[in-house]
Order: C-alpha cells, then sequence, then structure tokens
C-alpha cells in the first residue's frame, strides 16, 4: 500500500518544494543531535551513539571520534518488547484489532500480514518501538500520567492506513488522544469501526489531506503535541505537512530505517526545519528491525517559538511553490 498520497498529491508538487527546501538552505545551517543506544536487544558490538551534522557520522568511543565501520544484522524479540508495554487486556484489544484488520483486508489493501501474529511482528511491535522516542521528546513527566488523569498528549498520525502507528500507541497508553488521519475515507472508516470492535474509545479519526488539515484557519493547525508519519514521504516534504500542526513546545517524529539509509533525507530536510520553527533534528534508534537489517530510527524535531508572520511566510512560500 503507497501512502505517498497523504503526503504529496503530486510528483511535481514535490519537486517544487524539494526546490524551496534546497534553496533555504543556503541561509539556513543544519544540523542533527545525538542519538542514544537502546536496550534489550541482541547486537553484534558496534557504534551505540551516532551524531549527524556537517561532518557526516562518526562513532564515539573513549579514544575519541573515528568512522563507523558495518554492523551486524540486528535482532529484536518482538514478544518480548510488546510484553513490555501491553497488559493482559491490552493484547487482547490489539489482537482482537489485527483480526479485524486481516478481515477488512480481504477487501482493502491494508497490509501485506496474513496471519494475527504477523500483524503483531510486523506492525505492532514495531509501533510500540516508537514508545520511549516519544516520551523523550516530549518530556517523561508530561507523558507519565495514569489513566484516571486527563489524557496528557494529543498525537496526530498522519498518514495512519491501517492504523500504524496510531492504534498501537492508543491501545498502549490509553491516557493519550489519538487522532487517525488519512486522506481515503473507507480507511478512516474501518478505523474508527475497528476502535469501537475493540473498545478503544481514545481514537479519533479524520478524514483530510494533511495539507488542508494543517491549514490556516483549520482548528488542526498548531494543535497537537506530538504529529507522527510512517512510511509516508520524503523527510523535507513530510516537515512542510507535518508541522504546521505541532504545537509550539510539540514534536514532530517520523520513523524511519537506519540513520546510515536515512543520510540524504536528514541532510536535504535540516536547513528547512529552522524556518518552520523547529530545531535541528535529532535521530534516535529504537527497537525495531528495519528492511537493511538495521535498528530503526525516530526521527525528532520539536518545535521551538517562531513569529507566526514569519513561519507563515515560510509556509505561504511553501504552498506557492506546491501550486
Amino acid at each position: 500500500m503507497s501512502l505517498h498520497r497523504v503526503a504529496c498529491p503530486t510528483a511535481q508538487g514535490s519537486r517544487a518544494a524539494a526546490r524551496w527546501f534546497r534553496r533555504s538552505s543556503d541561509a539556513v545551517g543544519t544540523g542533527v543531535g545525538q542519538s542514544r543506544p537502546v536496550s534489550h536487544l541482541k547486537r553484534a558490538p558496534g557504534p551505540e551513539t551516532q551524531t549527524f551534522g556537517g561532518g557526516g557520522f562518526a562513532r564515539r568511543t573513549r579514544r575519541g571520534v573515528g568512522t563507523i565501520a558495518p554492523s551486524a544484522a540486528t535482532e529484536v524479540d518482538t514478544d518480548a518488547l510488546i510484553a513490555s508495554y501491553l497488559d493482559e487486556k491490552q493484547l487482547k484489544q490489539v489482537r482482537t484489532f489485527a483480526a479485524t484488520l486481516l478481515e477488512r483486508n480481504k477487501h482493502m489493501n491494508l497490509t501485506g500480514a496474513l496471519t494475527v501474529d504477523e500483524v503483531l511482528t510486523r506492525h505492532v511491535a514495531d509501533s510500540l518501538a516508537l514508545i520511549p522516542a516519544i516520551e523523550s521528546a516530549l518530556g517523561e513527566e508530561r507523558s507519565s500520567g495514569s489513566e484516571a488523569k486527563e489524557p496528557n498528549i494529543t498525537l496526530l498520525d498522519v498518514g495512519s492506513g491501517a492504523g500504524f502507528p496510531g492504534m498501537a500507541l492508543a491501545i498502549a497508553r490509553p491516557s493519550w488522544n489519538v487522532t487517525l488521519l488519512d486522506t481515503l475515507q473507507k480507511r478512516t472508516t474501518f478505523l474508527a469501526d475497528a476502535a469501537i470492535e475493540c473498545g478503544v474509545s481514545n481514537v479519533t479519526t479524520l478524514w483530510s489531506r494533511a495539507e488542508d488539515a494543517g491549514s490556516v484557519g483549520s482548528e488542526h493547525r498548531e494543535a497537537y503535541d506530538l504529529v507522527t508519519a510512517r512510511a509516508v514521504a520524503e523527510l523535507r516534504v513530510l516537515c512542510e505537512l507535518c508541522v504546521p500542526m505541532v504545537r509550539v513546545g510539540g514534536a514532530f517524529l517520523a520513523a524511519k530505517n537506519s540513520v546510515n539509509s536515512a543520510r540524504e533525507e536528514l541532510a536535504a530536510a535540516a536547513a528547512a526545519v529552522t524556518v518552520l520553527g523547529g530545531e535541528p533534528f535529532r535521530t534516535e534508534e529504537v527497537r525495531s528491525v528495519g528492511p537493511d537489517g538495521r535498528l530503526r530510527t525516530a526521527v525528532i524535531l520539536s518545535l521551538i517559538h517562531i513569529s507566526e508572520p514569519t513561519r507563515q511566510e515560510a509556509i505561504s512560500y511553501a504552498v506557492f511553490c506546491l501550486k
């Protein structure tokens, strides 16, 4: 299934936005912060901390900084990962959602998974692995509230598709208010029905294009603590579409493959984020393995204060380029 339409309605628009972002790189500095090691992994010896910036990639050791050698394939115990986030009730909800997804998949193109266990391994575990990065991005004190309290995070999942990571996050964190956005009404209808079937009450669906939801005057503009996107589009396009829906002080998180594979995307997008009101990217490895056999990466952008006229000028110019 391709969700390219959610973040990039036309190839021509994508190229125009890319040109604008490249031009902005002449005036804005680049830089991506430092990632941190993960736990509960079976991993060959190798670099645990990486930085990304003007000098490229490096490995920190007690002797200083050296180049990265190709690391061996990493393995993650997905059963243990799921068990660390879901209690018995939540696991039942997830399995109910997976079964509902597979049943609807007979009539819609939602997933390539064929069994409930495959949905859990390929999609649920991959989604839950983002939780530490999300809590780190927003501050653990904000995201550690109990179910008895009012929801302390509003999360928008752009291009939710089959419901990942949004639905899995909503089940694992009942105190979060999660909105699932997709361009196809039949997908949002499915997700709304599935939430009812699973007994998940903290999910709302939104049938819209991301650029419409984030437009000036929309109730969704600057409305969310966190906006996520998984396997949707190139990072610089995602920034232009998703950042307008992040409140000042919130964050945007894009799930990507390994840092190495995302290197060009990070470099291309790093310049524009400051124009859009964000701090330099930082990357954090998560407990999920990508198709290249390496740990996936959460790319995090924290939105700092910027005057609305300046931000609006940047957004308006990007929209003009998309026409």
